[in-house]
């Protein structure tokens, strides 16, 4: 068995990341939304989980699955040190370089003016969100150039609920916040039914509950439930995974509500909270939540010469992805990783399966461990500055505004994606933002000015210490 104990730095390194970054978005001299963690924290799900039961001296992959296309200890420490630095760019990226670009460049939304907001539109974006969900998407989603926008109308509904949350703080409302929180929470279940996959809706529910703890007081309690938060998610997922199959034919087959319903309640009343002795629980975990093992390979595969490395023409594909085909019918790309990880790992995979490339692992084929750090440093910085004029428009009332920059930030938190997918789906909501506030939702007239800037901040960290 390896000596595990040098991974372990690795791992204290990351914590000390989520902490600055999470330290820095709390300090409240600068307004946050929660974007920097929740990206941080998507990241974590397919990096730090993996690296982390790899750390453990017991853990060896035995399934014939993991033993057949999974990696060794190796290849999963190579991958998520280089994970590591990404993770270090992002930080520095967010805590240092955005706030020095805003100094120097002091945008618009620095020097906003206090208003009334408008309390209806959470409930405008959600019926907005929900018509996607259920009439549009389902209609357009196979369009050519067209599943961005779909799944930036779909997102609506996650911003909808981050300011129905918000707008119960703001009102006072302690129960209405509960609910809405609680809403956020069955999200995963939701997906589950509709969709048979989990992480959609775990991802929409944890940007929600990271958007609330940027606001929450006091902290020691976001703390606290974050944790229990943490050990509750990996328990639904290998509880999921367990009854996974089972769960999947019966949605996909097209079975009743009342069937996918009596399959949820079996699978749950049977729960299981994650044990990291459990052979099958940490499985679970290294089948779907550990893209460590493909960085690595990739690592050895172009040390080796088998590959040499793209030098940014994946990044020119992300350049060029958001023009649309109805202007370029013959763009040379597509949505989605296509054949990137096997032409750069050697890893073949079945035809039906999609293995998205991952952000660590398409930086490094592009510019190796400088490309990781440099790529994750400029995502540090992007969000950051999405995250800081998002946070600047909602606590002066003008939600409209935050939902202008939320929306496309939000779109970004895709660490498991490719950079093609993203930049597509983040033109394709600015797109729909344009769309709705030139048709759908004006902006509001005759708005009610607060006195001035200091008094609405006064007013909002009154409100944050008392609620």
């Amino acid at each position: 068995m390896e000596n595990r104990s040098d991974l372990i730095i690795w791992l204290v390194i990351w914590i000390g990341i989520c902490i600055s970054i999470l330290s820095s978005q709390w300090s409240q001299k600068v307004p946050s939304v929660g974007l920097p963690f929740a990206y941080l924290l998507n990241l974590s799900m397919i990096h730090f989980v993996g690296g982390l039961i790899y750390a453990l001296p017991w853990y060896e992959a035995k399934s014939a699955y993991l033993i057949q296309s999974g990696a060794n200890y190796t290849q999963v420490s190579t991958g998520f040190i280089q994970s590591v630095y990404g993770v270090i760019g992002f930080g520095i990226g967010s805590i240092i370089l955005a706030y020095w670009l805003v100094t120097l460049i002091k945008p618009r939304w620095l020097k906003l003016i206090p208003q009334k907001p408008d309390l209806k539109l959470p409930t405008k974006l959600l019926k907005i969100g929900l018509l996607f969900f259920f009439f549009i998407s389902p209609n357009i989603v196979k369009i050519q150039g067209l599943q961005g926008f779909s799944t930036s109308g779909i997102y609506l509904c996650v911003v909808a609920l981050c300011l129905a949350c918000w707008r119960s703080w703001y009102l006072g409302n302690k129960k209405q916040l509960l609910f809405w929180i609680g809403v956020s929470c069955i999200l995963p279940i939701i997906t589950i039914n509709l969709l048979g996959f989990i992480g959609y809706g775990a991802s929409a529910s944890l940007i929600i509950l990271i958007f609330v703890s940027s606001f929450y007081r006091p902290k020691w309690h976001t703390v606290l439930i974050g944790l229990l938060v943490f050990i509750f998610g990996l328990s639904v997922y290998v509880t999921y995974m367990r009854d996974r199959g089972e769960i999947r034919a019966i949605v996909w087959g097209n079975q009743s509500i009342e069937s996918r319903y009596e399959k949820m309640v079996n699978t749950f009343s049977n729960f299981e909270i994650i044990d990291f002795y459990n052979q099958r629980h940490l499985e679970a975990i290294d089948t779907r939540l550990n893209q460590n093992g493909l960085v690595g390979k990739a690592v050895e595969y172009i040390n080796d010469g088998q590959a040499t490395f793209a030098f940014g023409e994946t990044l020119w594909e992300a350049f060029i992805s958001p023009i649309p085909r109805l202007l370029w019918p013959d763009k040379p790309i597509f949505a989605g990783s296509g054949n990137l990880v096997s032409s750069f790992t050697g890893q073949k995979f079945a035809d039906n399966t999609s293995v998205g490339v991952g952000q660590v692992l398409e930086f490094y084929i592009n510019f190796g461990s400088v490309g990781v750090f440099v790529g994750f440093l400029v995502m540090g910085i992007v969000i950051r500055i999405i995250d800081m004029a998002a946070g600047s428009y909602l606590i002066n009332g003008d939600w409209l505004g935050y939902t202008s920059w939320f929306l496309p930030g939000m779109v970004l938190l895709q660490p498991g994606g490719s950079l093609t997918e993203i930049t597509a789906s983040s033109a394709a909501s600015v797109v729909l933002v344009v769309i709705m506030k030139k048709f759908i939702i004006k902006p509001q007239k005759n708005i009610t000015v607060l006195n001035n800037l200091d008094s609405s901040h006064k007013q909002i960290n009154s409100k944050q210490e008392n609620f």
